[in-house]
């Protein structure tokens, strides 16, 4: 078995080592600033269904709308003059918009470019709209009437009368799932000889038109204004100015069950329920909050102009439009980078030990016959004791031992049969040799009257043994244990000893 020993790298890999996560939370990037043709920006609204901006704008003596693209930015054909200041926009069923005119609600045909002013009469100012384009209705904040009054936008009649309050509403929102209004107001009156401010949600009905519950937001001067709804949840966000907090509503339970901290003066909301965000326009520090209502914290802030007052929110592309600076700003929330998941082992690097292994083994018996070609006069020495030392080289080299009777009549070929043998000498000698083992090579070595041994080199590893055993070593990277037939190694160590035995005869012959 060959034991690999792995770099520190890819051991750490191994252990689950990775790359680093990318960075927690959301990230948003600003694509763009949406600046109109003419005057400065009063409000946006969005349709995500047509990848539709509105943007109206006023450079105090001409007003227009400008229909922009979205994904690109660019405008979508010329201006649309208006009569009159759009500070408002809400949009309706079917796409329509609806556009607040001062002291009426005009109405904006996308498909055919067309404004109808006038749509709806209002007695008073329109200072806020929200739409509910499944029931169709629209909530209308009037400021000078301090009211707040629901209509049918197929006929632009009221619904009910309009829900009356103590002071002029300053935020509206609508929750489209319970068809239900929600408006802010803050008012300071005397009690007691001394000013008491109250910070109010009110519900309204949207069949019906009527105020259905309140809940009390505090006492903060500059309180309560902006507010939005999860309808998912039932919980309202409002916005509290000057304390720099957003209160957190159970709409259902009609109680506050929480207090976002919120610094910069937050205003206007808007809520992503697709990614739980909640989006607070800071007044006093030009940019807008992104806060984790779990969290209970601001977990990011995008840069805006001066100012932020309106937001408007695409749900299906997570994108926000800040109205600021008399500019729009369009950021979009990117998701998160994954964390790199390995998808392979590493490859383990070795160190310390061949990378190279042997490429074949031995398939069989040795079954060739070698023909010992001698390159040089061998100086024989006789003695009883042998004193020569085998020489050549091999890589990897192999010895085999075993004992034979040589065949007086051999005549350096054929395979020798393994018997005992006697003598003794010292020879040496190259020759080449090939047999069926699976290659061919140069074989170096000498006899000894004890035994023989044979060193080969060679294309292919040979291996060692002795005639009394089986075990096969190798001078790779690696041992392996293979069980060979004694007979086949005993053939070659013989054949090796009669070639030796013959070189003797022949040279005391000659001495003779």
């Amino acid at each position: 078995m060959r034991t690999a020993l792995l770099t520190a790298a890819a051991a750490l890999a191994l252990a689950g080592g990775a790359a680093a996560p990318g960075p927690a939370g959301p990230h948003h990037e600003t694509l763009r600033t949406i600046t109109p043709p003419a005057g400065a920006a009063l409000d946006a609204e969005v349709d995500p269904a047509a990848d539709r901006l509105y943007v109206s704008s006023s450079d105090g003596g001409s007003h227009h709308l400008t229909v922009y693209d979205t994904a690109t930015g660019a405008a979508v054909g010329d201006p649309v003059p208006l009569p009159a200041p759009a500070t408002v926009l809400a949009l309706g069923a079917g796409g329509t918009l609806h556009l607040g005119l001062s002291t009426r609600i005009a109405v904006f045909d996308p498909a055919t470019r067309t404004l109808t002013d006038d749509r709806i009469p209002v007695t008073g100012s329109v200072t806020l709209l929200a739409a509910d384009p499944g029931q169709g209705r629209l909530y209308v904040g009037n400021q000078a009437a301090k009211s707040v009054t629901v209509y049918d936008t197929a006929t632009g009649a009221p619904v009910g009368d309009p829900v009356v309050l103590p002071f002029h509403p300053a935020g509206l929102a609508v929750d489209t799932t319970r068809h239900t209004g929600y408006a802010t107001y803050v008012g300071g009156a005397v009690e007691n000889g001394s000013v008491v401010y109250r910070n109010v949600l009110n519900a309204v009905d949207g069949a019906t038109g009527r105020l259905t519950g309140s809940v009390s937001l505090g006492s903060t001067a500059l309180g309560s204004m902006g507010v939005t709804v999860d309808p998912t949840t039932r919980t309202g966000y409002v916005a509290n100015l000057a304390a720099g907090t957003v209160s957190v509503v159970d709409l259902a339970a009609e109680s506050v069950t929480g207090t976002l901290p919120v610094p910069g003066n937050p205003k206007a909301l808007a809520y992503d329920p697709g990614t739980a965000t909640l989006y607070a326009a800071q007044t006093g520090s030009s940019s807008v909050a992104v806060v984790d209502p779990a969290k209970g914290e601001v977990t990011e802030t995008i840069a805006t102009g001066e100012r932020p007052a309106a937001l408007a929110l695409d749900p299906e592309d997570h994108t926000v439009y800040t109205v600021a600076g008399g500019a729009v700003t369009q950021t979009t929330r990117r998701t998160p980078e994954p964390t790199p998941t390995p998808t392979g082992e590493p490859t383990p690097t070795p160190t310390g030990e061949p990378t190279g292994e042997p490429t074949g083994e031995p398939t069989g018996e040795p079954t060739g016959t070698a023909s010992p070609t001698p390159t040089g006069t061998p100086e024989p020495t006789p003695t009883d004791t042998p004193t020569g030392t085998p020489t050549g080289t091999a890589s990897p080299t192999t010895t085999a031992t075993a004992t034979t009777e040589p065949d007086p009549d051999d005549t350096g070929t054929g395979t020798a049969a393994p018997g005992p043998t006697t003598g003794t000498g010292t020879s040496t000698g190259t020759g080449t040799g090939s047999g069926s083992g699976g290659g061919s090579g140069t074989a170096s070595g000498g006899a000894s009257g004890d035994g023989g041994s044979l060193q080969a080199t060679g294309s292919d590893p040979v291996a060692t043994g002795s005639a009394g055993g089986s075990a096969l070593a190798s001078t790779g990277g690696r041992a392996l244990t293979l069980t060979l037939a004694a007979g086949a190694f005993a053939a070659l160590g013989g054949t090796a000893v009669a070639v030796a035995r013959r070189r003797q005869r022949t040279e005391e012959g000659a001495a003779l």
